[in-house]
């Protein structure tokens, strides 16, 4: 009768104990919720970048060396914007796909930033003067043109 009693208590402290706290599921975002959390992280960082994108172009206008390259990066910046909007919009895109790509192109943008700040820091301004004509040179190693003279 003791041994029974004792095998009763050992089975029933055995099942209490592996008898575990269920837990509640946890609940994923809607597709609508996990683009607004999308919009809430990365569109202030790319509104930042374009705000120094803005900032680099109003400092190069004068340099002719680097205006072709910046336009590249310009248009790319506005294709990965207008890209990724379109796919947030679209139901059917996939958003894992969509945050790492917006990642790496963040990445990319912010490394591309850094180098061109520092060749517009580096960049020196001149001014060269033919006649009554003034023109300002803004390059790495400015010359003045053919006819033209430093002034």
């Amino acid at each position: 009768m003791k041994s029974l009693r004792a095998l009763a208590v050992l089975v029933g402290s055995l099942l209490f104990i592996s008898a575990g706290v269920s837990l509640a599921a946890e609940t994923v975002p809607t597709r609508a919720e996990q683009v607004a959390q999308f919009h809430a992280k990365y569109d202030p960082l790319y509104d930042a970048q374009y705000s120094r994108l803005m900032i680099v172009k109003s400092k190069i206008t004068n340099n002719a060396s680097m205006l072709p390259s910046f336009k590249l990066i310009m248009v790319d910046f506005l294709g990965v914007r207008k890209f990724l909007d379109t796919s947030l919009n679209s139901p059917t895109a996939e958003l894992e796909t969509l945050i790492s790509y917006a990642e790496e192109e963040l990445g990319e943008f912010t490394n591309t930033l850094y180098l061109l700040e520092t060749q517009v820091a580096k960049s020196k301004t001149i001014t060269c003067v033919k006649g009554k004509t003034i023109k300002k040179v803004m390059a790495l190693k400015p010359v003045c043109p053919k006819g033209y003279v430093k002034k």
